[in-house]
């Protein structure tokens, strides 16, 4: 315990309340139960409240509370008027410092604002009784508006916020909010090549395996483009039958054909002043293939059975998973028609080759999928590396589905690797469920910790922040800084 401690019944045994009104910072005192114990004058004046109204309120009644958190200073700020004992959250918190030090049992800061907008320190520090149990918590309020050192951490970390606001704000102009989602090098280098080309109007083709995403990708390109606000339409040329294909991009003219009882407004018309993306290029019948080529070089299409060319102002993007130029080789492809598609092509990995991307694909997925069903599923440090390891034959598309019947079998919160395992025939490895081998001179306490450094580490190294550690592994935030200090983890590996 960080405090020292003190035994004693009553609040004014050692005249605790007059010598804090002798005091120009606010001070609350509060029992175990979060009521109001005792508040001095200063406090008063502060909070705008009398004494009588505020004894024995629960302390979150009592108080006006505005976002608090705990904050690491620079040390050549702290040296000023700090001490060392903070801890960093990375989003405010809206709860009294008074009990977070009664259920983590030590002394806690917070920054805080007071009820007249004013930059506050709050430090709350536990008081013991002779058999070490809290008794109270006293509560001491620093105002650091007129702070020197203060104002120019205030000023440091404005200048950082901007500039770190300037940042975001570029970054999502760039990616417009991007649906790709990804932190590899060949993500980002997707990223970059849709950028250069959403702009323009030029015939894009992407290749990649089933399920990579190559509709997100199209997707990514249309709405960057300055035909956003226009159409998109997709069409599976492997799923329409040859005999309906050309109808159905085309349309057709009322009698022209058997069953052809009225006209028809093929897709390449919907798609006016939008996009079409070709899906499954590579399955298009050959002999078809002419008049596809004729909308390229022409930009205009004639129905079925009709006499007149229609202009169209369509951007055409083309995806396929088999190698069209093996096929151009084996005369399955018009070699014009492949250059034509083939003006920008960008190539999707599949994810076996990019694991980076798992974790935040995992992530995605599984906020979707637990507003759908009303859970509040989890994945554990050792289930989530496990799917990192996996290879992941379906690609995104097998991801996407796992997790969604990760979410929905169970009503345990935590996705455990047995679960992994039942779900996905997975193969536990030693570095899936690793064996802890001690010596007999091993400690209890060295034990534990090293248990603990294993665990913590993975599940930083995971998911990248102490906020999203401490919501895995069930406890709190200030609880996971707290021993990642004590256990040596650098949070920046």
């Amino acid at each position: 315990m960080s405090s020292s401690k003190h035994g004693f019944t009553d609040i004014n045994t050692f005249g605790i309340e007059e010598l804090a009104n002798l005091v120009s910072m606010p001070i609350h005192i509060i029992t175990p139960d979060g009521k109001v114990k005792m508040v001095n004058d200063a406090w008063c004046q502060t909070y705008g409240k009398k004494r009588e109204d505020v004894l024995g309120l629960y302390i979150h009644d009592a108080i006006f509370l505005n976002n608090s958190f705990y904050v690491e200073l620079d040390d050549d700020i702290k040296s000023d008027f700090m001490d060392s004992e903070y801890e960093m959250l990375e989003k405010p918190i809206n709860r009294s410092a008074a009990l977070v030090a009664i259920e983590e049992n030590r002394r806690v800061s917070m920054i805080t604002l007071s009820p007249t907008g004013n930059q506050v320190l709050v430090t709350s520090t536990p008081v013991y009784d002779e058999k070490g149990e809290i008794k109270l918590v006293v509560t001491i309020i620093h105002d650091l508006t007129m702070s020197s050192s203060w104002n120019n951490y205030i000023e440091r970390l404005n200048e950082k916020t901007e500039a770190e606001a300037q940042e975001l704000a570029y970054l999502r102009a760039s990616l417009n909010d991007s649906s790709l989602l990804g932190n590899s090098r060949k993500i980002e280098e997707i990223r970059k090549l849709i950028s250069i080309v959403a702009p323009s109007d030029a015939t894009v083709l992407i290749r990649g395996d089933s399920g990579t995403g190559k509709e997100v990708v199209a997707k990514e390109i249309h709405f960057k483009s300055e035909r956003a606000n226009g159409p998109f339409i997709t069409v599976n040329c492997a799923a329409i039958p040859e005999n309906l294909l050309e109808s159905e991009l085309f349309g057709h003219e009322k009698g022209a054909f058997t069953g052809a009882v009225s006209p028809k407004v093929g897709l390449f018309e919907v798609a006016n002043h939008g996009t079409i993306l070709l899906d499954e290029i590579g399955e298009f019948p050959l002999a078809l293939q002419p008049k596809l080529l004729r909308v390229l070089q022409e930009r205009e299409i004639r129905k079925v059975g009709g006499t007149r060319n229609i202009p169209i102002d369509v951007r055409v993007i083309a995806a396929t998973n088999r190698d069209l130029g093996a096929m151009v080789k084996e005369g399955n492809f018009r070699t014009d028609l492949y250059y034509r598609l083939n003006v920008f092509p960008i190539n999707i990995p599949p994810l076996s080759e990019r694991k980076e991307d798992v974790a935040p694909l995992a992530t995605a997925f599984l906020e979707s999928f637990n507003k759908k069903y009303k859970k509040a599923k989890f994945f554990t440090p050792y289930a989530a590396a496990a799917m990192e390891r996996y290879e992941w034959p379906g690609n995104v598309r097998e991801l996407e589905n796992i997790v969604e019947r990760l979410v929905i079998v169970g009503n345990e919160p935590a996705i455990t690797i047995e679960q992994l395992k039942y779900i996905m025939d997975f193969a536990l490895t030693e570095e899936d469920n690793p064996a802890l081998e001690y010596s007999a001179n091993t400690s209890l306490k060295d034990a534990v910790n090293d248990f603990e450094r294993r665990i913590i580490k993975d599940a930083y190294g995971i998911y990248k922040s102490t906020y999203k550690v401490a919501e895995a592994l069930q406890t709190s935030q200030s609880t996971i800084v707290r021993k990642m200090r004590q256990l040596g983890i650098d949070i920046d590996e």
